[in-house]
């Protein structure tokens, strides 16, 4: 035997002595197959052909009515077809069961419900869809003709179904777990005209409606997301009622650093510890970031059946038998790859569980974070050290590279060290470079004025300060010191505090928040936004003012462009609404609760206090933050909430004043024209009447529906002018004339 044919055998014998080399199961097999299936072309596709008149069906929330036209039954798996098409005359009808699951529909398409005729309508079915139009009609079979193929494919039917590296879910996935399980509520997917309607009963929230909010735009927007069975209006505060199919419990990894800049994972292996919540499950959804590659995947020590596609998070994984209600199950990853967002597999519910790792690292390489052991030789030049977190987290972060540095400590004003991390590499003739003065001064100030605010950080023992290339963390905090930013233009609204109070500001609401759902996200990026809006007011309070009018101006851009959304849906719509519009709604609650005679405010600094130990402690939903401001408030505040957080209404106030004397002194009377709100809207404005002697006073109002009169004083001194809307109280766009 020749040598090279010997070494290649050796090989082999060790390859297949390292790891397991197993087929695909008999299950897998039929399952690739009928994935193949639900994406087969229709062109010259058999098909049944109903003709069908006054056809009424209803799944969940909506009602779909087929006047008269041709059903196509086409792709069928089991003896079962899967997709249907109607060509014809036909109308949708959908009322949405919750105010503000409706203003985002409306804030979409134009209106808070849908009624919609279409002429032509895609379906995708695993549930008795087909069962109800065989009992009404008669069918017979032959090939789908190319006219009615041309118009089905211009009418981009399935466009928005196809699994693509924009969906959350691999929707063929999704419906063939509900075709292995057919039955009377499963898998329904409607499409018709800009609309799609969607009931999968394997997702958390199984009921949605998408649009299409551009057309030829290449992802539908969803725009409704709700429980199932849902038969009355749902309160706004009871939307984050959301059942997930699986709760993670544990994170373990152990993964080994490489490349040049040591931030690839060569090789990572990952357990993920679930417990079933739903009452039955044998297809568990989880994900993985698509820029890491899995190589393999256990359940329980053994191959499992999963499928993914390539550039793609979602991975659908097959167990071998059904799971229950309260079971634990382990799964096991192995990959690779390098992505700077999140580096372990996750489920739906993004509720925070306990992380371990194992950090294997080159010699040399520096990686800082918390509860990290110390350093142990591994061998072939690399070393390693563990990592146990002390608090639960929902995502899990961590410095890639901190190599040729050196540590300065300052101690903050409540004794805890702050260890700068002065890179060598960073010299004062660096173009951009932030002097040592302004940088550990601003990031000092910004630490002790929000630790003045809201006490110490969560779980955190001392602060460590990354200069470049970090997301920010408990106990770590990433504030650039090569940082090109103008300073003619940035000094009137903070200056470099604006990058340091920004980051350091994740201390208290960053990734240790514990958001029950997607609708309580905006919180992490407006309450740390408005923390670090608060420090920047402390230096200077024109800075405060200068970032909340660009916040306003950015809002009212995206109110032009029709794209302004329910804060609480910031989760579907982008960070942009969460940060301007969340850092306006805690500005008003702020106003709301300030003291206009001492001009002090300690309401709300006890709300916000509360808050950030709130929201930290444990899971919380927005009714939590809605209870927590009534306390501090006084009063009810349902409908300031209503408006600002789960609405999208955006005042317009035209003012006009007159002043008057009497017999009892000077009166003000104030007519107030309110636009592009609903009449039941309303809000409290601080006026401010300033008065011939150079005097001034503060007055706060309810100015409520489209029209409204006010009147104040009486004033002793005769009243010089009038200013609505004093210190931005409220989030609108206002003129204000005398008469």
């Amino acid at each position: 035997m020749k040598l090279s044919k010997i070494v290649i055998l050796l090989f082999i014998i060790l390859l297949c002595g390292s790891q397991t080399i197993v087929a695909a199961s008999d299950f897998m097999k039929d399952f690739k197959s009928k994935y193949k299936l639900v994406d087969l072309d229709l062109l010259r596709h058999p098909v049944e052909e109903f003709v069908v008149s006054d056809f009424t069906y209803k799944k969940d929330i909506a009602n779909f009515h087929f006047k008269e036209g041709k059903m196509y039954f086409l792709r069928y798996i089991n003896e079962r077809p899967t997709t249907a098409i109607f060509i014809g005359s036909g109308s949708a009808s959908i009322d949405i069961p919750s105010h503000g699951e409706g203003q985002l529909l409306k804030s979409i398409s134009g209106r808070a419900d849908v009624r919609e005729d279409f002429e032509i309508c895609f379906i995708r079915m695993a549930d008795d869809f087909d069962l109800a139009v065989k009992e009404k009609f008669s069918s017979v079979t032959k090939e789908l003709k190319w006219k009615d193929f041309t118009q089905a494919k211009e009418a981009q039917g399935e466009f928005f179904f196809k699994p693509n590296i924009n969906h959350f879910y691999d929707n063929y996935f999704q419906l063939l777990h509900s075709i292995y399980e057919r039955s009377e509520d499963g898998y329904f997917w409607i499409d018709f005209n800009r609309y799609n309607y969607l009931f999968d009963p394997n997702r958390p929230q199984p009921v949605n409606v998408g649009y299409e909010f551009e057309i030829n735009d290449m992802l539908i927007t969803e725009a409704v997301t709700l429980n199932s069975g849902i038969q009355t209006d749902i309160l706004n505060t009871d939307l984050s009622s959301v059942i997930y199919p699986t709760t993670a419990i544990s994170h373990y990894a152990d993964i080994e650093m490489g490349g040049l800049d040591g931030s690839r994972l060569e090789h990572a292996k990952a357990d993920l510890q679930i417990v079933i919540n739903s009452d039955s499950l044998k297809f568990v959804n989880t994900f993985l970031h698509y820029n890491l590659k899995l190589d393999s995947l256990y359940y329980n020590d053994n191959p499992v059946d999963y499928y993914r596609r390539k550039d793609f998070k979602f991975i659908g994984i097959i167990l071998p038998e059904y799971h229950y209600k309260g079971d634990t199950l382990t799964f096991t990853y192995w990959y690779k790859g390098k992505n700077f967002d999140y580096v372990l597999p996750y489920v739906e519910n993004r509720t925070p569980s306990k992380h371990t790792f194992t950090f294997t690292i080159p010699k040399g390489y520096n990686y800082i974070m918390q509860g990290m052991s110390e350093q142990t030789d591994a061998g072939r030049g690399k070393v390693s050290f563990d990592v146990e977190l002390m608090n639960p987290y929902r995502e899990f972060y961590f410095q890639g590279l901190a190599a040729n540095y050196d540590t300065l400590t300052i101690v903050s004003d409540m004794g805890v060290p702050i260890n700068f991390l002065k890179s060598r590499a960073f010299t004062k003739k660096i173009d951009c470079f932030v002097p040592d003065e302004i940088f550990e001064t601003s990031v000092m100030n910004a630490f002790n004025f929000m630790a003045s605010k809201v006490g110490a950080p969560i779980g955190t023992f001392g602060i460590s300060v990354f200069p470049e290339r970090f997301i920010s963390m408990p106990g770590m905090v990433q504030v650039p010191q090569i940082l090109c930013y103008d300073r003619g233009y940035t000094e009137p609204l903070g200056g470099f505090d604006i990058f340091s109070g920004h980051s350091m500001a994740k201390q208290w609401f960053g990734h240790l928040l514990k958001p029950q759902s997607g609708r309580e996200v905006w919180l992490e990026t407006s309450a740390s936004e408005y923390l670090s809006l608060l420090n920047i007011g402390n230096q200077n309070s024109n800075a405060y003012y200068s970032n909340l009018v660009l916040s306003k101006d950015s809002l009212l851009k995206i109110e032009q462009l029709n794209r302004i959304r329910p804060l609480y849906s910031s989760d579907r719509n982008g960070d942009l609404i969460a940060t301007n519009k969340g850092v306006w709604v805690f500005h008003m609650l702020r106003y709301m609760m300030l003291d206009l005679e001492s001009g002090n405010n300690p309401n709300f600094n006890k709300f916000f206090h509360r808050l950030c130990l709130r929201a930290n402690g444990k899971s919380f939903t927005n009714s939590d933050i809605i209870e927590l401001a009534e306390k501090y408030y006084g009063d009810d505040l349902d409908w300031f909430f209503n408006q600002w957080l789960f609405g999208v209404e955006q005042p317009e106030y035209r003012v006009e004043y007159s002043i008057e004397k009497s017999s009892s002194g000077y009166y003000i009377d104030i007519d107030v024209l309110t636009m592009n709100v609903s009449e039941n809207f309303k809000m409290p404005v601080i006026f401010n009447v300033t008065d011939i002697n150079g005097g001034s006073n503060l007055v706060r109002k309810m100015v409520t529906g489209n029209e409204c009169s006010v009147k104040l004083g009486p004033y002793e001194i005769e009243p010089s002018g009038l200013v609505f809307n004093e210190l931005f109280s409220v989030l609108c766009k206002e003129t204000t004339n005398k008469r």
